[in-house]
């Protein structure tokens, strides 16, 4: 792949030349890439990925509606990028919940559990569940609350107070801005009565 910045003769140029080579342009550049083939029977696994990417530039073209939103993806481009490419790109990553810290936890009503969770662009809101781990019975859940300074931060405070030595299953749920995309993490500890 060719790139070519101030060439008079293909600046702007974009299509094919006799189906060898295509130009495209992007930003200020214009680039010269071998003609891309097209697998006409595609895998079941190809269709899916297709269906997602297809997801994924409806949900940017609606993003970039949004004003506010846009500006927010806009800022977090990188140079080449704009912010129809990073809706696509938020879209197509989901938020990962990467710890579940229960030292604060202490079985107790008003006690807190701390869930850090991560995206490339903003997470939207994280849940936590707390199942018996005997019966898989569901003893609350909730939304946790941001940290007002670390974003990656949030806290969820306990609203019932399991039976002593029960082991529990905490179950923390982050969303990111396309909302459709979700990851969570299994935490298991045997509590000590």
């Amino acid at each position: 792949m060719a790139i070519i910045n101030e060439n008079l003769l293909v600046k702007g140029a974009r299509g094919n030349v006799a189906k060898q080579f295509v130009y495209r342009t992007h930003g200020n550049n214009t680039i010269i890439a071998k003609m891309p083939r097209i697998n006409e029977r595609a895998s079941e696994e190809q269709l899916n990925r297709r269906e997602l990417f297809a997801s994924a530039t409806m949900y940017a073209q609606g993003a970039v509606k949004n004003a506010e939103l846009k500006k927010a993806y806009q800022q977090k481009a990188p140079p080449g990028q704009n912010s129809y490419n990073m809706a696509v790109r938020d879209f197509l990553k989901a938020p990962v919940v990467k710890r579940i810290n229960t030292d604060a936890y202490e079985r107790t009503v008003g006690s807190t559990i701390a869930v850090k969770a991560k995206d490339d662009f903003r997470v939207a809101s994280v849940k936590v569940s707390i199942f018996l781990h005997a019966s898989g019975e569901l003893l609350e859940e909730g939304n946790a609350v941001p940290d007002p300074v670390n974003r990656e931060r949030w806290s969820y405070t306990a609203t019932r107070a399991p039976a002593a030595g029960e082991a529990l299953i905490i179950i923390a749920t982050a969303t990111d801005i396309p909302g459709i995309r979700i990851r969570w993490k299994f935490w298991y500890r045997n509590f000590k009565p």
